[in-house]
This record gives C-alpha cells, sequence and structure tokens, in this order.
C-alpha cells in the first residue's frame, strides 16, 4: 500500500473533501506515533562511517564518509580499526572526567550526544571506521511515497490509515474517533505480536547486569 492508495482509502471513509496536502499530514502523524512509540526491528539500521584525522562529530558532518542524519537512538558502536567497543558516556562526565584533568584515553573507545548529535571522545587519532547500529528516523511521507519506501512493513501498512482516521474523525468532532481508536489500538497490538517475536527456535536469554545505582550514564 502506498501513500497514494491510502489517501484514497481516507476517501472511502468520506473524507474526500479534505485538501491531499491535510491527508498527508494525518497520514504522517500518525506514521509518527506508530513508529516512536518503541524501538521497532523495522527501524533498526547498519552502517560503517569512515572519520578523518581530527574530528569527533560523527551525525550530520559531511566530512566522513556516510553522513547520518537519521540516528535516533545507538544499539550498537563498534570502533573496527581498533577493535573497540565504544562506551556510551554523558557529556558533563566527558567535560568533568576527562577533558578537565586531561585523562584522556588514547584512541577514540567512548562516545557521546550533544543535543541529537554523535561524538566520539577523543577524536579520532588517524582515519578511523567505525560500525554503527542503530535506531533511524523515518523520513515523513509524501502524496508520491511509495510502498517499499515506508519502513513499516507492507503486511502492516493498513494501521497507518487506521491511524489518520482516528484524528480526522477528532478533527470533524465525530464520536467515531473512539470506535476507530480502539480500531487502531487492536491493529498495533496485532502487529506489535507478530514483529517482535520472529522466531521459535530456542527459548530468550536472561542476561544479568549490575544495579542501575552502579551505572555511569
Amino acid at each position: 500500500m502506498d501513500v497514494q492508495d491510502m489517501i484514497d482509502e481516507l476517501d472511502l471513509y468520506g473524507f474526500d473533501d479534505i485538501d491531499t496536502n491535510q491527508k498527508v499530514l494525518l497520514l504522517n502523524e500518525a506514521y509518527l506515533d506508530i513508529t516512536t512509540r518503541e524501538p521497532w526491528p523495522f527501524l533498526e539500521k547498519l552502517i560503517t562511517v569512515t572519520v578523518p584525522t581530527g574530528e569527533s562529530k560523527i551525525t550530520n558532518n559531511a566530512s566522513v564518509s556516510t553522513n547520518v542524519t537519521d540516528l535516533a537512538s545507538v544499539l550498537s558502536f563498534v570502533n573496527t580499526t581498533d577493535d573497540i567497543i565504544m562506551v556510551p558516556e554523558r557529556t558533563d562526565v566527558i567535560e568533568k572526567s576527562y577533558r578537565s584533568f586531561g585523562t584522556d584515553p588514547s584512541l577514540a573507545s567512548k562516545y557521546y550526544f550533544v543535543g541529537e548529535d554523535l561524538f566520539v571522545y577523543p577524536e579520532v587519532q588517524g582515519s578511523t571506521t567505525f560500525r554503527l547500529y542503530y535506531v533511524q528516523i523515518p523520513t515523513d511521507l509524501t502524496s508520491t511515497t511509495v510502498a517499499a519506501n515506508i519502513l513499516l512493513p507492507s503486511r502492516h501498512h493498513s494501521i497507518i490509515v487506521f491511524g489518520a482516521l482516528v484524528k480526522a474523525f477528532l478533527v470533524n468532532d465525530d464520536p467515531q474517533s473512539a470506535v476507530f481508536q480502539n480500531m487502531y489500538e487492536s491493529r498495533y497490538a496485532q502487529m506489535r505480536n507478530d514483529l517482535w517475536l520472529n522466531q521459535y527456535d530456542r527459548t530468550e536469554r536472561v542476561h544479568v547486569i549490575s544495579e542501575s545505582s552502579d551505572w555511569s550514564y
């Protein structure tokens, strides 16, 4: 189902009098609601990025090999040049515990965020390659977006329409919004059950972690 199909379906529910741009806006609001509720498997992305000497900024940086502009959150970050698993750290800890006392590690081994931008610490010494596995930010839908460019699996595209219908009925102060809200949440639960368990071959592992009070980030 591409966006035009979704627009056509909204028309079938009696919203053919709404401007196309407004329908796309409603579809995007539903799409955003769906994709930001959980770190869905379909949002996962794996890239390799090479950072030149003296650089520390990874995202939104045209100087690196792959300019990452859609990072929402990190799942795994590895310095493959030096075989180092990057450790997340708070920005204020970097400032107070490393920069202020000159206790820099010799190789890029930590990462932190300033706003929504990802940085490594310290800056790389020599061209360094990283493997970044992350949750991406979806691109907004347009009236010409094809099914292949919608991140949700195609079998679940109808949930976007249900979400848009909820908002459309709310705009018109129509009591049917409650009916479609239930349909939307039911369809959401169905998608969740489908996507979060994709193997029945073996049991899940239980990972033992330290107390949260021991965490430094």
